[in-house]
């Protein structure tokens, strides 16, 4: 990819005004030794474990939604149909209950579906989201480091491990849905 690769504006992936917890900071956006390319984000609840959620992932940018699946949501960024062209956000996790269909047009904010354990291995509901530019995962603390809703992405020193950053605010990622590890959207972001 080009050195001067800017990723497009992305907003906090959840609906304005709900608590999350950052439950995992940059790791492997596909299989056990990936690219440390994804965030993991879990709805609050009184439960862990996985468990059933009302909550909602949602559009972190608009796309077409270009595949579906066993957890998965991949929305092309820029609407050509094929996700290995141009940026493209792959969600995972995602319930098979109320998914988005395959095809869609979603914008900013739109309802993707709702988090779970589905698709892969997890330990709690939560849903995974990485970047990929022309196919390959954009590192999520790397030249072109993801940013939501202003909110910047470093990685620890360990998979998982993590801080979000913005205006001097840190939110430490962990499992344990702690209150350092609380986000939420603002509802002045689309």
């Amino acid at each position: 990819y080009p050195p001067n690769l800017q990723q497009p504006p992305l907003i906090l992936p959840f609906e304005p005004g709900k608590v999350w917890s950052f439950s995992g900071g940059p790791h492997s956006a596909w299989g056990p030794d990936g690219a440390l390319a994804a965030l993991d984000f879990a709805p609050s609840s009184m439960s862990s474990g996985c468990i059933e959620s009302n909550q909602w992932a949602t559009a972190a940018a608009p796309g077409k939604v270009v595949r579906v699946g066993n957890g998965v949501v991949v929305l092309d960024l820029d609407g050509d149909g094929f996700e290995q062209t141009g940026w493209a956000l792959l969600y995972m996790h995602i319930a098979e209950r109320d998914r988005v269909a395959l095809g869609s047009f979603v914008n900013t904010g739109d309802r993707i579906g709702h988090p779970s354990c589905e698709g892969g291995v997890a330990t709690g509901t939560h849903f995974h989201i990485a970047r990929k530019y022309n196919g390959e995962w954009i590192l999520a603390d790397g030249p072109s480091p993801m940013v939501l809703d202003g909110w910047l992405a470093h990685a620890g020193d360990k998979p998982y491990e993590g801080t979000l950053v913005r205006d001097g605010v840190t939110v430490v990622a962990c499992q344990c849905g702690s209150f350092e590890t609380h986000i939420s959207r603002t509802s002045s972001s689309p």
